[in-house]
């Protein structure tokens, strides 16, 4: 069978072609990101503390117990649905962490 000799200039023409779409999806993924921010504005949700309330605080024999209630208004600017996961708590006392 005969098979056709791929003459360098193909390959680099290939090549080339390769590059030349590369660096256009790389603009259009660039522009697309920019568009998305002008038009949507992302913002940051608004997080208040409400109240904070102490209902039991007691000390005896060097040990201190207490209930802590924090009340909290989380309002979004954005029209996409806020979810957050991550609540935690550190305690620290004379910047020392409590365990």
């Amino acid at each position: 069978m005969y098979e056709p000799h791929r003459s360098k200039t193909s390959y680099t023409t290939n090549l080339a072609s390769c590059i030349v779409a590369t660096v256009f999806l790389l603009f259009l993924a660039a522009r697309i990101v920019i568009v998305y921010f002008l038009l949507f504005k992302p913002k940051d949700p608004k997080i208040a503390v409400d109240a904070v309330q102490f209902p039991t605080f007691s000390v005896a024999n060097s040990t201190v117990d207490f209930t802590f209630l924090q009340y909290v208004t989380v309002s979004n600017p954005n029209r996409d649905a806020f979810t957050h996961y991550d609540n935690s708590l550190q305690l620290a006392y004379s910047d020392a962490p409590v365990n």
